[in-house]
């Protein structure tokens, strides 16, 4: 058994390395031009290795929505159930954001490139609503059936205006998104009151 060295344990592993390499790239250069060889040169990957973790730039961001979603996910304790419905989503909505900071610049050119490309945006918004459909399992809300259904896309939207606010604030302590959120979730409120008091 070979044993590992420190800085051999500490190394990240091919599939995280790409993703972050992926993120910083984006920022840098944007994410439009963007190709799996220059992630796995700058990362310092072989090609043949690179294509068979990532074969796609898709299966990248869906790799790392899976892991934005397996860090709210991680932070969800039982007692968090506590409050209204509204606040428990305010607080997973906002520890995602919060996971996304180190990310942010990167984050904001893939959503500026992405929006330019329809295809690109359908797959992002169907893998955005499996995400939503966590965070809604994560505050203690079915996202199954018809009604699971409305909630999830309801959720996807809020998250998409506060995210374009997040990112185009330059507050470092997020209250202006934080209020943002809070004024997305209490007019969906009042409106689901109003419209759909079951769901």
């Amino acid at each position: 058994m070979t044993k590992q060295t420190p800085s051999s344990r500490n190394k990240p592993d091919s599939t995280s390395l790409m993703i972050d390499t992926a993120l910083k790239l984006a920022a840098r250069d944007g994410w439009a031009q963007l190709c799996i060889r220059d992630i796995a040169a700058a990362s310092n990957i072989p090609i043949s290795e690179a294509l068979a973790i990532f074969p796609s730039k898709q299966v990248i961001l869906t790799a790392f929505r899976n892991r934005i979603d397996q860090t709210v996910v991680a932070g969800t304790e039982l007692d968090s159930f506590e409050g209204t419905v509204r606040d428990r989503l305010f607080d997973i909505l906002m520890r995602r954001l919060e996971a996304l900071i180190p990310w942010k610049e990167g984050v904001a050119a893939i959503v500026h490139d992405t929006l330019r490309d329809p295809l690109a945006g359908l797959h992002s918004i169907s893998s955005l609503n499996r995400s939503m459909a966590l965070m809604l399992e994560c505050a203690g809300i079915s996202s199954s059936g018809l009604r699971g259904c409305t909630r999830i896309r309801g959720l996807t939207v809020i998250y998409l205006f506060v995210l374009r606010h997040w990112l185009n604030e330059d507050s470092t302590n997020m209250a202006p998104t934080m209020a943002e959120l809070d004024r997305r979730l209490r007019t969906a409120e009042i409106f689901l009151q109003r419209v759909c008091p079951r769901i």
